[in-house]
């Protein structure tokens, strides 16, 4: 059989469902969401589409959600073709839950259940055979928008067919990265990131730490997200962190360190806040105090001694500060591990406890190693994952490390080691690099990894793929994000980007997070663009004024009677206010992105897209743009125009005397000047106006 999914059901309107609704509809799939009652669907679901970030591409993507309650539209079940449970964590609610959908399901239909750890199989286990064998778990990290790692857990009854059909959708139509897992309690990450975090939380309270200097060391210092330990609990919420605790304790009588969850410092810390209601940022206090709505006021955190809020205190560790100076994270690392301070002891007892743990689990919860480093990166967004840290720091070395600290390491990695192999990763040869430093895809196709918008690495690419065999050009990098501006001046950005443009064969830019400035002009100025769908594009200033006009202007003016005008209120608009896109399909309705440019959900794709992209371009018969008059110049009476609607928001206060400015030489380029009349131009017009306004 083969599967579609062309309808989308979520049961469960909360924070989880609600998500997962609003980034099935992120992917262009119409979705049902239900609940109980319609007052409640209706509440969370106004939240959700006032959420910040927001968990909507676009507002309009909001369209696709059509919301209902389980009394009178229960019906809509069997118009899915994928039913996503996402209720409360309670297996008898699941249990009675799965049953009602058994009976209205379409029998083509998948369906499954997002949970943080109850055993899969147990929520599917009064169903038929046929219903079983349609079901299994997919476990979306919070917000599912933002959050890579979707975990998927088949059961022993799941068709092995819907497991891969399921995989296979996730990555390429939700952008997610898929980890499969085995159906044990917590599965993966929540399995890993439970235990990690007590034996760290224990070490913390029984050895002095204070909230400060533990979040200083348990965030960037060490690969980990900037939330720290307390700041994540704060978000997560005491109440959902201490429930976890409780529920996989109870789950895992075979694990050896299962007491790290019921250690009773922590008991007692946590045992504190529940009862002063100190829940993290649901209730305004946690281990940090943030001051009441519209009070400007310090945040405050949490004295262990005292279990009272102060004033925040910086940690006073000379390594902390030193350690952050040093790239890559291997160096820093092997760094902080050697350092006699309070920095180096919480990293040695943090970093080797979570290692020798992530071995002891294999083949428990996966039989993979890979599958462990991908959840714990993509579920928590640690810069590595366990394995690839040994790696990263010499297993042979850290074996030592860790028994000097009378932490034991699993019988298998000795073994490997006594075998002669010394990594748990072995080096592949990956894309031929060039003598100039660009990477070849293959098929004649190169690729540029841009950081910043050097004007000397991307000229000396562009004559390589002039002067050589070579289809075409992808712009690109794989770090967090594309480009946020240039140190090139005014002349020397226009005359690279010109050569980009003009290029005889194609280059097409691949842009990811916040692509700003040069960065943004560069993508316009390519022959197509590839961007994620997290793409944050905003120009600030004259420059890229001629390729807001040539993209969202020009098509326009070739229709008759149509007017320049609104057209060009809308760009003023964008450039002076400094707009920056939440996503790709927002930068798209606001003209950085063309209808033609293409938009990828899953950026680990993003590259091998825009390869195939330089290639059709190619089997297209590709030539450059010329360089006749193809801009329109909206001339005098525009300006003229644009210029007192900005005079208005001056007189009304809604701007300063300096934004007037700046407006008015961005209305001025954008109108081609102060020209008699309108007119074609050719695209040097813009571009001399763009240098001029910025001397």
């Amino acid at each position: 059989m083969s599967y579609s999914i062309k309808r989308v059901v979520v049961i469960g309107s909360g924070t989880m469902g609600g998500g997962i609704a609003a980034h099935v509809a992120n992917a262009g799939l119409p979705v049902y969401l239900l609940d109980v009652t319609q007052t409640i669907v209706s509440a969370n679901f106004a939240r959700l589409k006032k959420s910040k970030p927001s968990a909507f591409f676009t507002p309009q993507t909001a369209d696709l959600i059509r919301v209902g309650n389980l009394t009178d539209n229960f019906s809509w079940v069997g118009e899915a073709d994928w039913i996503v449970e996402a209720i409360v964590e309670n297996l008898q609610a699941k249990r009675e839950l799965v049953a009602r959908i058994e009976q209205v399901r379409k029998p083509s239909s998948i369906v499954s259940s997002n949970t943080s750890g109850l055993p899969i199989s147990a929520i599917a286990a009064e169903t038929s055979s046929d219903f079983k064998r349609n079901f299994l778990g997919t476990h979306f990290f919070n917000p599912p928008r933002y959050m890579k790692l979707l975990e998927v857990i088949p059961t022993a009854d799941t068709d092995p067919r819907i497991t891969e059909f399921m995989q296979t959708f996730a990555e390429d139509r939700l952008g997610k990265g898929v980890v499969i897992c085995k159906d044990t309690p917590n599965f993966i990450a929540n399995r890993y990131g439970s235990m990690s975090g007590a034996m760290a939380l224990e070490y913390i309270l029984e050895n002095g730490y204070t909230v400060e200097e533990a979040d200083a060391i348990m965030g960037p210092l060490i690969g980990r997200a900037r939330t720290g330990i307390f700041r994540l609990q704060d978000l997560v919420g005491l109440d959902v962190a201490v429930a976890v605790g409780e529920n996989l304790y109870d789950l895992i009588e075979h694990d050896e360190s299962r007491e790290v969850l019921r250690n009773s410092t922590v008991r007692a810390v946590r045992t504190t806040q529940l009862e002063r209601g100190r829940l993290g940022d649901k209730t305004g206090q946690g281990f940090y105090k943030k001051p009441p709505k519209g009070k400007k006021e310090d945040i405050l955190s949490l004295d262990f001694e005292t279990m009272e809020y102060r004033a925040r205190r910086e940690p006073e560790i000379p390594s902390i500060a030193e350690a952050m100076k040093i790239e890559p994270l291997s160096r820093r690392l092997k760094f902080i591990l050697k350092q006699d301070d309070k920095a180096g002891a919480l990293a040695r007892h943090t970093i080797y406890n979570s290692l020798a743990y992530a071995a002891r689990r294999i083949p428990e919860i996966s039989d993979e190693i890979v599958n462990v480093d991908r959840a714990v990166r993509w579920g928590f967004s640690h810069e590595l994952g366990p394995f690839e840290i040994w790696d990263a720091l010499g297993v042979r070395e850290t074996v030592a490390n860790m028994e000097r600290e009378k932490i034991s390491v699993v019988p298998w990695v000795k073994e490997m080691l006594a075998s002669g192999q010394e990594s748990f990763y072995r080096s592949e040869h990956g894309a031929r690099k060039t003598s100039t430093g660009l990477i070849d895809l293959g098929d004649g196709v190169l690729c540029l990894e841009l950081l910043t918008l050097d004007g000397v690495a991307l000229c000396k690419a562009l004559d390589t793929l002039e002067n050589g065999d070579y289809a075409g050009l992808v712009i690109a990098n794989q770090g967090p994000d594309f480009c946020i501006g240039s140190d090139l001046s005014a002349k020397e950005l226009q005359d690279v980007l010109t050569k980009v443009r003009f290029s005889s064969k194609p280059v097409v830019v691949a842009p990811a997070g916040r692509t700003l400035g040069a960065g943004a002009v560069l993508s316009m100025s390519a022959a197509a663009i590839v961007a994620a769908a997290e793409t944050y594009m905003g120009q600030i200033g004259v420059g890229g004024c001629k390729e807001m006009v040539r993209r969202i202007v020009s098509p326009a003016m070739k229709t008759a009677n149509t007017d320049p005008l609104p057209l060009l209120q809308q760009i003023l608009q964008t450039i002076a206010t400094g707009k920056v896109s939440t996503s790709a399909a927002e930068a798209r309705s606001l003209g950085f992105l063309a209808a033609s440019d293409r938009i990828v959900m899953n950026r680990d794709h993003q590259v091998a897209v825009a390869k195939r992209v330089v290639l059709e371009l190619v089997d297209a018969g590709y030539s450059p743009p010329t360089r006749s008059k193809t801009c329109y110049a909206a001339g005098r009476d525009a300006l003229a125009a644009l210029r007192a609607g900005l005079y208005v928001m001056r007189q009304g206060d809604f701007i300063t005397d300096s934004d007037l400015d700046a407006s008015n030489k961005v209305a001025f380029v954008l109108c081609g000047g102060d020209i008699s009349a309108p007119q074609w131009v050719d695209e040097q017009h813009f571009l001399d106006l763009e240098r001029e306004a910025i001397v």
